[in-house]
């Protein structure tokens, strides 16, 4: 994802009434980290939950945390907008 739609994500998160599975699951591949085991993320089919590659090559689909419930909406704002400009930040590194 792009810098741009890690803040439109973290501005979609604020303006949700309610939890919304569909979000979760994209704030999920946002935030995802590659770790020596957990290789990749993607959607399933259905966008409604998430599909992690392991480096064994297998791989185990679950429900997505829930990133939109009011309880984490906050958090997940701040660490969506954190990302966002660590994204920045790298790409000012490479231009200069």
């Amino acid at each position: 994802m792009a810098e741009i739609d890690l803040n439109d994500l973290a501005d979609r998160v604020e303006k949700l009434k309610a939890a919304d599975n569909a979000v979760d699951v994209l704030v999920e591949i946002a935030l995802f980290e590659p770790s020596e085991t957990s290789v990749a993320i993607r959607p399933n089919a259905a966008g409604t939950k998430v599909i992690y590659s392991y480096a064994d090559e297998s791989s185990m689909t679950y429900w997505a945390e829930e990133w939109t419930g009011a309880a984490y909406k906050q958090e997940t704002c701040r660490l969506l907008r954190e990302r966002a400009a660590a994204l920045r930040a790298r790409l000012r590194e490479g231009e200069g």
